[in-house]
């Protein structure tokens, strides 16, 4: 891997490092939410954002294009991966959105919230579906290694069925904020922890 893809990987993308494992999980689906004016919406929102995307956008804030563009550096290759990665972020606010009440003042009060990947209900699971594949599309082109987040997670050690996997989301201080990522603490056989995720927004 090129040294400036790395650099990239590192800081937008995908965030290496090893941590504890927790389990908190998913018992309900999330009541619904009315579209309604006065939320603010990042300029990448889609045209009719569904009731997930808004749900989430009264939590999460876009990460400003400035800040983006400082993360991705001045190679034309990060660039390209930052544009690439942007367009998959619709589908990760959605699945924010399939949070329940209680997830979300969960990560509200301790920035973190993981959920195994067995426990997620129909609708979490459909929509984080939904983000793997927006990430493919997007990726398509990419280099090999940044093309499917799943084939990341195996990797990394996940299981097929992902039963060794929680996913949820990490608010990660930086500046005078936090920036969110979407987050997978793959559980290793020896007790260890692979943990990666994806920046995509901020509280």
């Amino acid at each position: 891997m090129r040294g400036s893809a790395m650099g990239v990987l590192a800081a937008v993308l995908v965030a290496f490092c090893m941590a504890g494992c927790g389990r908190k999980s998913a018992q309900h689906p999330p009541k619904p939410v009315a579209q309604s004016v006065g939320v603010p919406l990042p300029e990448w929102a889609p045209k009719n954002p569904s009731p997930e995307f808004l749900r989430a956008a009264r939590v999460l804030k876009p990460i400003p294009q400035e800040l983006l563009r400082g993360l991705a550096g001045q190679s034309a290759e990060g660039k390209v991966l930052l544009e690439r990665a942007q367009a998959s972020f619709p589908a990760i606010y959605e699945f924010f959105g399939t949070l329940t009440d209680e997830q979300v003042g969960q990560f509200q009060s301790s920035k973190e919230i993981r959920i195994p990947a067995k426990s997620l209900v129909t609708a979490q699971r459909a929509a984080l579906d939904k983000w793997f594949d927006a990430w493919r599309q997007a990726m398509k082109g990419a280099q090999p290694e940044f093309q499917d987040y799943l084939i990341l997670l195996y990797k990394m050690g996940a299981k097929e069925d992902l039963s060794n996997v929680d996913v949820g989301f990490t608010a990660k201080t930086a500046g005078g904020g936090h920036i969110v990522h979407i987050y997978f603490w793959v559980r290793m056989t020896d007790g260890k922890v692979n943990d990666f995720g994806t920046a995509f927004a901020q509280i």
